[in-house]
């Protein structure tokens, strides 16, 4: 075939579309409008596939004439002209998650989506299956109780596979799938958008929860809410659904309609008293709740998944302590795109030194500058649109709400374009028992090629800069 990847990036997936291709020897052809230089890092990681060409810097409509099977970025937004084009010429169009479910069964997957903590979920899930399940079944069952338990079965890491929105493409496990395989999928809104193409859904859903987010993509958040549905539109009576107790969006019954699997309810009340995980947070605490569902789904022993759950160090660039310097803890939680996930982090890490700011995805930010007003000891600003929103509000008094008992007078400084003069600005004020709170609560185009660029070069300024 010829194959066009639309959109490269610099987050794997791409990478891994045109790998998939050329490896199976299809002529492929990389289109994207960012430069060589700008990709040169993705571009090295396929150098030694010589059926590769690239289009840089440029989209052509000749190139959509020309290919067979066009693969999209997640990112690439719906009304795009060129899908458009390609659409209308009856081109094939498909993303890399759609790919992967031709080559893998809804019954072999456990999928994990939501606003907030899909990650996190899908990580607890596949450490506490990978670690206590001794085989799964080649076929989805209905009951944990058909689970085989062969003492000669394959070692859990063959049988249990994690991929989805994890900085890398899912197509790099087809190699490792076989009929017996459970895949783990962390599915992102975009990701589900395949799910709905091809009509299917996994034969295990979890939800965590659904907040407003990504409202520069979809057009409202009934749409966004729609993307999300996915996950279980398309699932029957033999599948299974797990949602987030007092939901107040997944409880509604107008979410829920339709659907036909059965439902099974998490909640941190079915955590035992006295269950102190290394994970902080009560959002942290929905998530293991989450898991810990799962896991007894398929029959793993109580105890043994709470161990589990209970030593998880965390997923990287979600709150993840990244350095100690002199009695200061520095997290990074540049995983935080959006308000509510910026709230959650103040809520975890009260009266910290607050690194936040960057470009906005059409959200509210009233009630996030609040939280700041009331939850931070001092804020330090990159800048951006929703930066100077949340500027604006804080400085106007619009944040504060009628019954404010703190001080009058938060201090705000920036916003910055430089990291590094950031976060020596920081250092100067930062001392023992503090911690410097890296959640943006916002996008990071403007500054950074995504959010995983954005964590990695704090990281590597941190480790400059607290030595």
């Amino acid at each position: 075939m010829k194959v066009l990847v639309f959109g490269l990036g610099q987050n794997g997936g791409g990478i891994g579309s045109a790998k998939f291709f050329a490896e199976k020897g299809d002529t492929v052809r990389v289109t994207d409008l960012k430069n060589k230089e700008d990709l040169k890092s993705s571009i090295e990681a396929l150098k030694n596939y010589p059926n590769i060409e690239y289009i840089l810097g440029e989209h052509r409509y000749e190139d959509f004439d020309w290919a067979d099977l066009i693969i999209k970025n997640p990112a690439v937004k719906p009304g795009n002209q060129y899908l458009d084009y390609a659409k209308q010429k009856g081109k094939r169009v498909e993303t890399d998650m759609g790919i992967l479910l031709e080559h893998v069964k809804p019954g072999q997957i456990i999928g994990v989506t939501g606003t907030k903590g899909k990650s996190t979920t899908a990580s607890l899930i596949y450490e506490v299956l990978k670690q206590n399940l001794p085989v799964i079944a080649s076929e989805a069952k209905q009951s944990s109780q058909e689970i085989a338990t062969s003492p000669s079965a394959p070692r859990n890491d063959e049988k249990v596979i994690f991929a989805g929105n994890i900085g890398k493409s899912v197509l790099d496990i087809i190699p490792l799938v076989k009929a017996e395989s459970l895949i783990i999928l962390e599915l992102s809104s975009f990701q589900l958008e395949a799910f709905e193409a091809h009509q299917v859904s996994p034969h295990w859903a979890v939800i965590t929860n659904i907040y407003p987010d990504h409202l520069n993509y979809y057009s409202s958040m009934e749409e966004y809410i729609e993307a999300k549905r996915a996950i279980a539109k398309y699932q029957s009576d033999q599948d299974f659904l797990f949602l987030r107790e007092h939901d107040p969006l997944t409880s509604q019954q107008n979410f829920q309609e339709g659907f036909k699997a059965a439902i099974s309810l998490f909640a941190t009340t079915d955590l035992p008293t006295g269950f102190k995980p290394n994970l902080q947070g009560e959002h942290n605490r929905e998530n293991i709740a989450a898991a810990l569902k799962v896991a007894l789904y398929f029959s793993v022993d109580k105890e043994e998944a709470l161990k589990v759950l209970e030593s998880f160090k965390g997923v990287p660039f979600r709150q993840e302590l990244v350095s100690e310097w002199h009695g200061v803890k520095i997290i990074n939680d540049t995983a935080a795109t959006g308000p509510d996930a910026g709230i959650a982090a103040l809520k975890t890490f009260p009266n910290s030194i607050l690194i936040a700011g960057g470009m906005n995805k059409n959200m509210d930010y009233k009630e996030y500058a609040k939280e700041v007003n009331e939850r931070v000891k001092v804020v330090f600003f990159l800048e951006g649109d929703s930066t100077d929103l949340i500027i604006s509000s804080l400085r106007s008094g619009d944040s504060r709400g009628s019954n404010l008992t703190r001080r009058e007078a938060l201090l705000i400084h920036g916003p910055y374009n430089d990291l590094e003069k950031l976060l020596n600005d920081v250092k100067d004020i930062a001392g023992p028992g503090d911690t410097i709170l890296f959640s943006p609560a916002a996008t990071s185009f403007n500054l950074f090629q995504n959010e995983f660029d954005r964590g990695r070069k704090f990281n590597t300024a941190v480790e400059k800069i607290f030595t």
